[in-house]
C-alpha cells in the first residue's frame, strides 16, 4: 500500500527536500489509512526574470522557508540583475490513501483549514493523491528592467508583508493539523 512516513522522512532528509520543521506536521499528517507523500510548509522566493512563472526563462536567486529580514533582501536586489520578483507561498501538502471517501473528508477539512484550491489530482493503481494548497500567495516585482519599484521606505512593509504571509500558512497548516487529528474519520 502506502509507502511508511519514517521511510518517506529519511529519504526526504537524505535529498535535502524536507522543509525546516516540516516533520512536526508531516508526522501528524499521516495515519493507518493516508499518508502525506510530498509537502512545502511555505517559502519566499525572489525569482529573476521577465515573468515568475516562465520556468524556462526565469530562475530561482534566493529562497527561504523562514522569516526574512531587509539584508537578505538587500543582498540579492544590490547584485545586477534586471527583473526581480518576490513571491510568497503557503503550504503545499499531498496526501495519499486508497479510499475515495477519506480522500473527500480531507478535502472537507482542507478547505475549512484554508486550503481552499486543493482537489485529488490523481488516481492510479488504486490510491487517490490529495493535493492541499493554500491560498496564501503573493507575487510581487521588485526590479523591472534594472529600475526599483518600491522606495526604500516601502522596503520593510512589503518584508514585513512576505513575513506576515508566511505565518498565515502556518496558521493554517497548524489548524488543517489538527482538524486532521481531531476530525478526519477514514
Amino acid at each position: 500500500m502506502l509507502k511508511k512516513i519514517d521511510e518517506i522522512l529519511k529519504q526526504e532528509r537524505i535529498i535535502g527536500y524536507l522543509d525546516p520543521h516540516a516533520e512536526e506536521f508531516i508526522l501528524e499528517l499521516n495515519g493507518e489509512k493516508f499518508g502525506t507523500s510530498s509537502s512545502c510548509l511555505g517559502r519566499i522566493t525572489i525569482i529573476e526574470g521577465k515573468w515568475p512563472w516562465e520556468r524556462d526563462k526565469s530562475r530561482v536567486v534566493y529562497k527561504s522557508h523562514e522569516k526574512i529580514s531587509i539584508y537578505n533582501i538587500a543582498n540579492v536586489i544590490s547584485r545586477p540583475f534586471n527583473d526581480l520578483w518576490l513571491k510568497v507561498t503557503g503550504p503545499i501538502i499531498h496526501i495519499r490513501t486508497e479510499r475515495i471517501d477519506c480522500a473527500l473528508n480531507i478535502l472537507n477539512i482542507a478547505r475549512i483549514s484554508g486550503f481552499k484550491h486543493s482537489g485529488i489530482i490523481s488516481s492510479s493503481d488504486n490510491v487517490f493523491t490529495v493535493e492541499l494548497m493554500s491560498a496564501v500567495q503573493i507575487t510581487m516585482p521588485l526590479k523591472i528592467n534594472d529600475t526599483f519599484v518600491f522606495s526604500k521606505e516601502s522596503l520593510n512593509e512589503i518584508i514585513n508583508k512576505a513575513n506576515d504571509a508566511l505565518d498565515e500558512g502556518h496558521r493554517r497548516l497548524r489548524k488543517l493539523t489538527n482538524m486532521v487529528k481531531e476530525d478526519l474519520i477514514c
